[in-house]
């Protein structure tokens, strides 16, 4: 029976042969992608040398013949799957700025220095499992999800490349947090007067060597309580996105800000992080427009009528120097301008107070679109918050003691 051909951008069997005193050759025959068979051979002074710089040389072949293409085999050192990988995730142009820092980040810091030099047929799910578990046991739930995440697409693709026939991660225990229920934090209607109105006192606290204070937290907080944006989405607002004229005023929601790494200017320097608004919001979803209540228009019409600097994105909300507002200094000072007022509030209870309400009112569909959730689980399980009141039974259950003797004797009231 012949031999099946090697498929185009792979090799064959690699050998190895000493030809003198630490001087060995190894040699495969590799296919190119115009179907031609052509043996290619690298030196070295050891065997295992000799088939590495192999390797090198047929990688960097097939790369060559494909515009950068590597092509993956069981073979392969992860590390060069995950170079492949990001490739195809930067070609994509779909990656955010925080998505390219966050992936990049776990890719140095979890995968790579565990999986880096492992060959991918020896990626397995008892393998993923010891990764797993072991950034979990850190208690770093997050990374240990996101990295299962990362190293699914990463083995997809490694299947796709016919390197391995199965992803191995599929197969892998899944990360799972251990904690009691969540408690979903919303404020109380009866709060919301006294928050806006402590904010606004705040800001028209008597002014500092005599200069005004604009924080824009009183804008800020009735913007977010009056539509359920992220504090990101709220501050990535810039002024094309409002339309504040007409019987249904809006705003679109596309952008958000984040903080990203930022490439030291030299070597050995630490890399710092910087704010930028991001020109997608977290999500496809996310990317809505929602219609304003009356209240948050005037909130959005004070924060324009300032003529406050909003950079080259003419945010509404910039900082004083015109750049992307903090996040953290909002938290800072809403926590500031709440002291003594007995109303504890975090930006994203503003969002998940929203949620509980349209929920009660009308409907969790309804809720969900306003938030820019994909799904209506999401909403329910992290922004809705139930009260647990068991259904009104009172005149069934007053049967058990008020049904006449007669009929007492002539029912099972326990079961048929």
């Amino acid at each position: 029976m012949p031999r099946a051909a090697l498929p185009p951008g792979r090799w064959g069997r690699i050998t190895s042969t000493q030809r003198g005193p630490r001087q060995w050759r190894a040699r495969a025959y590799y296919r190119d992608y115009a179907g031609v068979r052509r043996l290619v051979e690298a030196n070295g002074p050891t065997a295992t040398q000799a088939e590495a710089a192999l390797l090198d040389k047929l990688h960097e072949m097939s790369a060559g013949q494909t515009g950068g293409v590597v092509a993956i085999t069981a073979e392969t050192r992860m590390n060069v799957a995950f170079d492949e990988w990001w490739r195809e995730r930067q070609l994509e142009g779909e990656l955010t700025l925080q998505s390219f820092d966050t992936y990049g980040s776990n890719l140095r810091t979890h995968l790579r220095p565990a999986l880096g030099n492992l060959r991918v047929r020896e990626v397995t799910p008892v393998v993923v499992n010891r990764l797993l578990a072991g950034i979990s046991l850190q208690g770093k739930h997050d990374v240990a999800r996101q990295s299962r995440n990362i190293l699914t697409q990463v083995m997809a693709m490694c299947v796709r490349y016919g390197a391995v026939s199965v992803n191995p991660v599929r197969d892998a225990a899944p990360v799972r947090r251990s904690r009691g229920p969540r408690e979903i934090r919303t404020l109380a209607l009866d709060q919301i007067p006294v928050l806006r109105k402590a904010v606004r006192e705040w800001e028209d606290r008597p002014a500092k060597r005599g200069v005004r204070n604009i924080t824009l937290l009183p804008q800020i907080v009735d913007t977010m309580l009056g539509t359920g944006l992220r504090i990101g989405e709220c501050l990535a607002l810039r002024e094309d996105d409002l339309q504040l004229d007409g019987d249904a005023p809006t705003l679109t929601v596309h952008g958000t800000v984040v903080r990203v790494a930022v490439r030291p200017a030299a070597e050995g320097e630490p890399a710092r992080r910087q704010l930028v608004r991001q020109a997608k919001p977290k999500s496809d979803s996310s990317r809505r427009t929602v219609t304003l209540p009356p209240f948050v228009v005037v909130a959005l019409r004070e924060a324009l009528d300032l003529g406050l600097d909003g950079g080259p994105d003419r945010l509404v909300f910039p900082s004083t120097r015109g750049t992307p507002r903090s996040p953290s200094r909002v938290r800072e000072q809403l926590r500031e301008a709440l002291e003594g007022t007995g109303v504890t509030v975090r930006p994203h209870d503003f969002r998940r107070t929203v949620a509980s309400l349209l929920d009660a009112e009308l409907d969790t569909k309804t809720a969900a679109a306003q938030l820019g959730h994909s799904t209506e689980a999401t909403t329910l399980r992290h922004y809705v918050k139930r009260t647990h009141v068991a259904p009104d039974v009172r005149v069934v259950l007053d049967l058990l003691v008020t049904q006449p003797d007669a009929d007492r004797g002539n029912a099972n009231v326990m079961g048929k």
